[in-house]
């Protein structure tokens, strides 16, 4: 019997990196796992291979900037697998640019993702919690860069800053149904997102030079805080944003 036996967990972007460990350990905490990503494919192979393990998954194709598609998938979701107890909104993508070079089609689609997908997501899994009497969790991943400006990260800042307001409004919201609201803030992992950037030798070395831990975390590191918010023992801990950097440094040192 795990912490989350008998318990419907969706996860946006759960298909790979960070979302994907947020998956693994619910799964193996007991929770019936829903995992929403924009590839079809690698989700469907995601849920696949918990249910070969006896974990209860299934896979559904979202893009979250989409209200429709995440509307159809939460009923899908209640419909196949039950009330939603958790919720983990880690969809997001990233272009990197800087204020004077962003460009108009990049800051609608990183806005449309990171941000706008996180409301839509908040908003309707939050009604139906709310409409089942459950004092569901809500963990949102946001970023440090949502606390300083990172280098070539405008929009992805913008964005990340929105979620970490999303979050804390979510809790004082919600509260009052016994649904708590929680942001994550890491400092980065390699991710699919990032690992191009981080593919190049020099970079990768100038940013664990930074940072006093001498590396970057780990995805299963992030998960790990994650799915703690969503268990009972963060029944109190409702409106944090903590972050996850070894050394609150945020990106701040980046600049130099």
């Amino acid at each position: 019997m795990g912490e989350h036996n008998g318990r419907v967990a969706v996860v946006t972007g759960g298909a790979k990196g960070i979302g994907e460990a947020i998956v693994d350990r619910l799964a193996a905490q007991g929770a019936t796992v829903a995992i929403f990503d924009i590839d079809e494919a690698a989700a469907a192979r995601k849920a696949s291979a918990l249910e070969s393990t006896g974990t209860r998954a299934r896979a559904w194709k979202v893009d979250v900037s989409h209200r429709s598609e995440v509307e159809a998938a939460v009923e899908a979701v209640e419909s196949q697998l039950g009330p939603i107890h958790i919720l983990a909104n880690n969809a997001g993508m990233i272009v990197f640019d800087s204020l004077l070079e962003c460009r108009d089609e990049d800051w609608e689609r990183m806005l449309a993702v990171d941000l706008y997908g996180v409301f839509v997501c908040t908003q309707v899994v939050a009604r139906k919690m709310i409409g089942n009497g459950i004092k569901g969790r809500m963990v949102h991943i946001g970023s440090t860069a949502s606390l300083l400006p990172a280098p070539q990260q405008f929009a992805y800042c913008v964005a990340k800053a929105g979620v970490r307001m999303i979050g804390q409004f979510a809790a004082a919201e919600l509260i009052g149904h016994g649904i708590t609201s929680n942001v994550v803030a890491p400092m980065g992992a390699l991710t699919d997102i990032n690992r191009e950037l981080l593919s190049d030798p020099a970079v990768m070395e100038q940013i664990e030079a930074s940072l006093p831990a001498g590396r970057l975390a780990t995805a299963d590191e992030i998960a790990a805080l994650a799915v703690w918010l969503c268990s009972d023992d963060a029944a109190y801990v409702s409106g944090e944003v903590i972050v996850h950097d070894a050394a609150k440094m945020t990106h701040a040192i980046w600049w130099r």
